[in-house]
């Protein structure tokens, strides 16, 4: 923008070269890198944005293991929004898993089609509710199916019971 003949800052296009600058070569990272503010670093995700994010052409994943590795993403986006849920609150590192676990997940479903991921999801709700036992058919109902109102009843006993 110019203004009195002096071009103005534009901190937004600023801020998003600075967050391509910081991607490796992932592509399902792009956008959610970090970038650092002053001393402070800012959306920091080693699994997304730093070395352990970096994709490894020398090996080739089995179908079969695609089908391991979409469970584990669907896991992922299931206690995700479980959190939220209960905690109705996000900061830029849950913003950038959250968008890496749906790009992961759009990607292995364009590979493995609908029918496989249909199996992945159930093979995954079964896994989330065995490693949470505490998560009642009740509770999975509500986060499930539950109106607003009767997840903010929920919601309120459970941050209840935490106190």
């Amino acid at each position: 923008m110019i203004k009195n003949g002096e071009e103005q800052p534009n901190f937004a296009r600023e801020y998003l070269e600075r967050l391509a600058a910081s991607v490796g070569n992932n592509r399902d990272s792009n956008g959610l890198g970090n970038m650092n503010l002053g001393r402070f670093t800012v959306g920091s995700v080693g699994a997304i944005n730093g070395d352990d994010g970096q994709e490894v052409a020398d090996f080739v994943p089995t179908v079969h293991e695609l089908k391991q590795l979409a469970v584990y993403w669907c896991e992922e986006r299931i206690a995700h929004d479980f959190d939220w849920c209960v905690y109705q609150a996000t900061g830029s590192s849950e913003w950038r898993w959250s968008a890496y676990i749906g790009r992961r997940l759009n990607r292995l479903s364009e590979i493995l089609g609908d029918q496989a991921m249909e199996e992945v999801w159930k093979k995954s709700i079964a896994s989330y509710r065995r490693r949470y036992p505490k998560v009642t058919d009740e509770d999975w109902h509500i986060f499930t199916t539950g109106t607003e109102e009767e997840q903010e009843r929920w919601r309120n006993e459970i941050l209840g019971e935490l106190k």
